[in-house]
């Protein structure tokens, strides 16, 4: 008969034993999904002009500070058709929304769909 302590002890090297297969499998699944995300950033069409965000107010008085990723559509001309927020913080994600409007890409063949980061801070 085992004490309390060897039994203890035994699970939670089996626990350990999960959770480094469980750390080594989301890993490989972080390389698998933005190993694409890292190409497409090579691809990203030059902005032309590119509109300051303005900092909003409740922000500033919260001390909120942060990035806002977007997904940008681009018109073959360089306009912005549309951007959808990916990430960030709610307070922050309009006015994003608003000076990415106002952005301009360089001309392309086609329409694209672009990744942009905006930073907010004091």
């Amino acid at each position: 008969m085992q004490s309390g302590t060897a039994v203890l002890r035994r699970v939670f090297g089996w626990m350990r034993a999960v959770l480094l297969i469980l750390g080594v499998i989301g890993l490989a699944a972080v390389f698998v999904v933005c190993g694409p995300c890292a190409a497409q950033t090579d691809k990203l069409r030059p902005v032309k002009k590119r509109v300051s965000a303005k900092y909003p107010e409740l922000a500033r008085r919260s001390n909120i500070v942060g990035i806002v990723r977007l997904q940008v559509v681009v018109t073959p001309n360089g306009r912005v058709k549309s951007s959808d927020p990916i990430g960030g913080n709610p307070v922050l994600v309009e006015a994003a929304m608003e000076a990415v409007k106002h952005w301009e890409f360089e001309p392309a063949k086609e329409e694209t769909t672009e990744v942009v980061q905006i930073t907010f801070g004091p």
